[in-house]
C-alpha cells in the first residue's frame, strides 16, 4: 500500500468508492488487510500533517521496511 501502485488503488478504493469486490463478505483476507492497512497509514498521514499549536515544531521520522535488516 505505500509503494506508488498500492498508493492509486487505495485512492481508487477509499476515496472514489472503487470495489475490490461485489461485495464485502467476498473480499480475501489479503485485500482486507490491504484496505485496512492503507486507512490506517491515510489516518497516521493526515495526523502527522495536523496543524500544531503556534510556535511548535514537529520533525516525523519513519523507516521504511524494506531498509530493515534482519
Amino acid at each position: 500500500m505505500r509503494s506508488p501502485e498500492g498508493i492509486e488503488l487505495a485512492a481508487l478504493c477509499l476515496d472514489c468508492g472503487y470495489k475490490l469486490a461485489n461485495h464485502p463478505a467476498d473480499l480475501t483476507r489479503d485485500q482486507i488487510l490491504f484496505l485496512t492497512g492503507a486507512l490506517s497509514y491515510r489516518a497516521e498521514q493526515a495526523r502527522a500533517m495536523a496543524p500544531t499549536a503556534e510556535g511548535v515544531t514537529r520533525i516525523v521520522v519513519t523507516e521504511d521496511e524494506e531498509e530493515k535488516v534482519g
